[in-house]
């Protein structure tokens, strides 16, 4: 009977691991930025501005408009075209004219240069939002880890302590146990699957965090793959002051301030022109047609006055073609009073850039702050981490002893408990100074303009 469970137990189990989809971390990171609703708005913006770019180079080219309007009236109507009276009249007056701005104070230049800043300033950005996403979710990630490795902790304990009991069993029965240490040890037994259930408890809640952070159906199966570079060995840090000469002119953060402050100037320009003389020049084609328009084709004399004898109206197409002029003109325009408008904008203009500056010299003095106290951050974490590494190795030896003199019944349970949960101490503190000490250092690289890579 045992058996057939055991063997049904283990099948569920293998089914419901081939049913889980492996999320490693480097998918998790792409998966995370590519769901991300924020981002997709960023990008947005960003196709924007590269179209507001590409309309300012457009501006450059001259604008051309035809119209072919076609009025018809009723009743005695002047024909303007004949000189003549008609009770039913239709006149078109077809035009084609095309306009080029040759001077606006340099506007349509400033304009572009403004647009190009903007959109490489949405581009850094996109690019600074994408990786605080990927650091949160690489932080997210390794808490789930983490959460897990408690959770394999508890099981290790109660699995070491269960083999305890089988041994105690054994020692009752030989007589050199009592029962009062098979109690003991149940209850100390009981209190780990109390903990076991917790850290459980906790690694779901902490994956099923991750998997909202990605956008994932939560009602599927996942399964964290842990990077192998977790045990590898740390590159010495650069000094402070190194990292942040070169995060200053990488950082996506400190970029996306730069160029908004150089569209801002160029928007200082824009505004100045706007005092300047607008000169223009314009060039089209024109023709016409009235329906009252005809040929004379003679003359006859009524009470003693020469009367005009027409023909038939004249052809629409042929009105057209015979009635075709040209205009070229130069158009000058210049400003004289305004409302003061062109002179609040050019105002507003200059505190604008002010912010801008202000802004970038605030994002730069962040920066700085954040990297001297990244670099405190990771030289901490090194150390913490060479003295875990030192800590966990003695108290292994120390509880292969303690459980060596425990299993000899030359050591109480008491004893024997706190030098497991010291190891047990040891190992948890190891794995928050293995993690930490690959976030700190991964920050310095995201700070620098690097993407995060393991």
């Amino acid at each position: 009977m045992k058996t057939r469970l055991l063997l049904a137990v283990t099948m569920l189990w293998a089914s419901w691991a081939v049913a889980q989809k492996p999320l490693a971390l480097e998918q998790c990171l792409q998966l995370a930025v590519e769901n991300n609703i924020q981002v997709q708005l960023s990008q947005n913006a960003l196709e924007i501005s590269e179209l507001t770019h590409i309309q300012k180079k457009f501006d450059f080219l001259p604008g051309v408009n035809a119209t072919l309007p076609v009025n018809t009236s009723f009743g005695n109507t002047a024909d303007l075209f004949t000189q003549q009276i008609a009770s039913t009249l239709t006149q078109s007056n077809p035009n084609l004219m095309a306009t080029l701005v040759a001077f606006r104070g340099f506007s349509k230049w400033n304009d572009l240069k403004q647009a190009e800043y903007n959109r490489t300033s949405n581009r850094y950005a996109l690019e600074d939002l994408q990786n605080d996403i990927r650091l949160n979710t690489a932080l997210a990630f390794f808490q789930t880890l983490f959460a897990g490795d408690n959770l394999q902790i508890a099981r290790n304990r109660m699995e070491l302590l269960e083999q305890q009991l089988e041994k105690l069993k054994h020692q009752i029965a030989a007589g050199t146990k009592t029962e009062g240490d098979l109690f003991t040890l149940k209850a100390q037994l009981a209190t780990e699957r109390v903990n076991a259930v917790n850290q459980e408890n906790a690694y779901n809640r902490g994956l099923l965090d991750l998997i909202l952070l990605l956008n994932l159906p939560t009602q599927e199966q996942y399964a964290l793959l842990r990077p192998a570079i977790l045990d590898s060995a740390a590159s010495d840090l650069q000094a402070a002051e190194a990292i942040f000469e070169v995060a200053r002119l990488n950082n996506p953060g400190v970029l996306k301030q730069e160029f908004s402050a150089l569209a801002s100037k160029y928007a200082i320009r824009t505004a100045r022109a706007a005092y300047f003389p607008t000169l223009s020049l314009s060039a089209g084609f024109t023709s016409f047609y009235s329906s009252n328009a005809k040929p004379r084709i003679g003359y006859t004399v009524v009470d003693g006055f020469p009367t005009f004898i027409y023909g038939d109206p004249i052809p629409v197409f042929r009105q057209f073609e015979d009635n075709i002029s040209q205009t070229v003109a130069l158009n000058l325009s210049v400003p004289i009073f305004t409302r003061f408008i062109s002179r609040q904008n050019y105002r507003i203009s200059k505190v604008n850039y002010q912010n801008a500056e202000l802004s970038l010299a605030s994002e730069a003095l962040e920066l700085y702050k954040s990297i001297q106290q990244a670099h405190l951050d990771a030289k901490a974490a090194d150390a913490r981490f060479d003295a875990s590494q030192e800590q966990m190795l003695s108290l292994a030896e120390s509880f292969r002893y303690a459980e060596a003199r425990y299993n000899a019944g030359l050591l109480d349970h008491y004893a024997f408990m706190e030098v497991l949960n010291n190891r047990t101490k040891a190992e948890i503190e190891q794995l928050q100074a293995r993690y930490d000490r690959m976030l700190k250092r991964k920050i310095l690289d995201l700070y620098q303009g690097k993407k995060i890579q393991f």
